[in-house]
């Protein structure tokens, strides 16, 4: 129950869930200024519970994920506020407040081990007082703390230093709640209000709403059956960034840096407003020109089992009920995405053949050199890797890009001091596994090989690869 997958971000993110769906316009995250009192505090102003209820809410599995809920309730299992707290620390304690009524009540690790047996303890109002934030939440008149000690998992990890590593959680914890929640912190009714220590939170912006150079496309209603028959609604909203070169250094800040820009493209989900899952295509095509494209997908909770999404709250996938309606609109909103790429630079060398290398006219007059990423190989390459690693490719090739030794090469070709080498093995080898790629999709291998691999880069320079490759395949 303590390895569901959740990171420290996350397992915030989940109890401040339970915060949101309390109706709370507040929320208060408390870190330890003193080393030798270690803790994490959740606070709220929601409507709090009462002791009948928070003894129910501090059960696990305390309501069926098929249950009927409220369309704003960003819950999922009836186990987020203890199975995301419990996998950061052993003792989790809940205060709630209502009126002049306060309980609280503990799940201590040490103490079930101690009893061997599933035992809740309950606080007296003098232990409460003991408790760190307890000041907050006596001060509201309803509201709930949910309060974090004893981080074992932290101390292995980080060989004792917890305090030093909550100081590194606290600032990725601003970004991604941020991100996460950043709908509910700029909307103009009843926003929330994140306050991390007394650091105000600001909200992401991964769309730019109020650029006016982003475009904004047309919301569509696409209808889905929820698992009991009854008909929900998905909203899908299209959106295209401005260009890099139009946006200052607040666009930057909001889209969380600049390489989230290249790398965040895609689909981004959202439960109830809430993110869940942002920056991939679930496999459906994309393109290096798109990566100003993002695809906002809103959906009700009562599709949470058809959309897969889990206890954590961080996966999701797109039923294939939808995946074909979701196709021609993402072929839209990337075609615009390419055409707004182009106008920021296009390819001098406009012939039939297919270059690894690609010579730009940019701006002012100035040229650049980018790395073809339509080409053939280039889209292999990024088929046999899962999608995750994506990112990871697009850095290695920017960092190729951007750090060509052109003095160098021009020297060295000027004294004939370059060495090329016979590379005709390799050369085939990687003819045949593209073909054989293609071959299994279905392509018509002769048509693949005179209209794809024989006009593409490097194997242009090959004049005998044709027959080599045709008798191969016994064309």
């Amino acid at each position: 129950m303590r390895s569901m997958g959740y990171n420290f971000e996350s397992a915030v993110a989940d109890v401040v869930d339970n915060s949101i769906s309390a109706g709370c316009s507040n929320v208060r995250i408390c870190f330890p200024s003193d080393p030798l009192n270690i803790f994490v505090g959740i606070l709220d102003n929601g409507k709090g519970l009462s002791r009948e209820d928070l003894f129910k809410a501090m059960r696990y599995g305390s309501e069926s994920s098929l249950s009927v809920r409220n369309l704003d309730d960003l819950g999922r299992f009836g186990l987020g506020l203890k199975s995301a707290s419990l996998s950061q620390c052993k003792k989790l304690t809940v205060v709630s407040k209502q009126g002049d009524s306060i309980s609280a009540f503990c799940w201590d690790f040490d103490y079930i081990a101690e009893k061997k047996d599933w035992l809740v303890l309950e606080l007296n109002r003098a232990e409460m007082m003991e408790l760190p934030c307890y000041e907050f939440i006596s001060n509201l008149k309803n509201g709930t703390l949910v309060l974090w000690q004893d981080f074992d998992i932290i101390e292995k990890s980080s060989n004792g230093q917890v305090y030093a590593t909550l100081k590194e959680h606290r600032a990725k914890l601003e970004k991604y709640l941020g991100l996460i929640f950043h709908r509910f912190i700029s909307r103009s009714n009843n926003p929330v209000r994140f306050v991390i220590d007394n650091s105000k939170v600001p909200a992401a912006d991964p769309f730019l709403e109020h650029h006016k150079k982003t475009t904004i496309m047309k919301e569509v209603d696409l209808a889905v059956m929820d698992s009991n028959g009854n008909e929900r609604h998905v909203k899908v909203t299209p959106v295209v960034l401005p260009f890099q070169s139009e946006l200052t250094d607040k666009d930057i800040v909001k889209l969380g840096g600049i390489e989230n820009m290249r790398t965040k493209q895609g689909f981004y989900i959202y439960r109830n407003y809430r993110l869940i899952l942002w920056g991939t295509w679930f496999g459906l095509p994309r393109n290096e020109l798109t990566k100003n494209a993002r695809i906002r997908v809103d959906i009700p909770n009562a599709l949470d089992d058809i959309f897969g999404i889990d206890i954590t709250k961080q996966n999701a996938s797109i039923p294939k009920v939808l995946q074909i309606q979701l196709r021609k609109k993402v072929e839209e909103v990337m075609n615009i995405s390419v055409r707004q790429e182009t106008h920021r630079g296009r390819k001098e060398d406009d012939d039939e053949i297919e270059h690894v290398w690609n010579r730009m006219n940019g701006r002012d007059n100035h040229v650049y050199w980018e790395i073809n990423r339509e080409s053939q190989l280039f889209n292999f390459v990024k088929s046999r890797v899962p999608e995750e690693a994506y990112p990871y490719i697009e850095m290695l090739v920017k960092e190729i890009e951007g750090n060509l030794p052109y003095q160098q090469l021009y020297i060295d070709h000027c004294n004939k001091a370059i060495e090329t080498s016979d590379r005709t093995d390799e050369i085939v080898k990687n003819a045949f596994m593209l073909i054989d790629f293609a071959k299994s999709s279905g392509v018509d291998v002769r048509q693949y090989i005179d209209s794809v691999i024989l006009k593409s880069e490097p194997y242009t320079d090959y004049p005998n690869l044709k027959e080599t490759l045709y008798t191969h395949y016994g064309l």
